[in-house]
């Protein structure tokens, strides 16, 4: 199944919707605060390449993994001022 560009970012949009547990009044990226709009273009770039490669050498060829442990620091202190606690 091949998702759209659109498709991606909005359910990226919807993750960090689930995540914050806010902005569910929201349809449209959009509309959102823009830190939420530039970690949800940060989450599309993050998740179209490769992540468990850590490192690349092309001469020699030489890769390097990482384990993979959920976003990276960036795009969480976006979103984090806007997460609502939940009871």
């Amino acid at each position: 199944m091949n998702l759209t560009q659109e498709q991606l970012r909005q359910g990226y949009f919807e993750a960090i919707k689930e995540y914050t547990n806010n902005f569910h009044d929201i349809k449209e990226i959009e509309e959102a605060p823009l830190p939420i709009q530039i970690a949800v273009e940060k989450m599309y770039t993050y998740f179209k390449r490769d992540d468990s490669i850590k490192s690349e050498s092309i001469a020699d060829l030489s890769l390097t993994y990482k384990d993979l442990d959920g976003l990276p620091q960036d795009i969480v202190s976006l979103i984090a001022p806007y997460c609502i606690v939940r009871f």
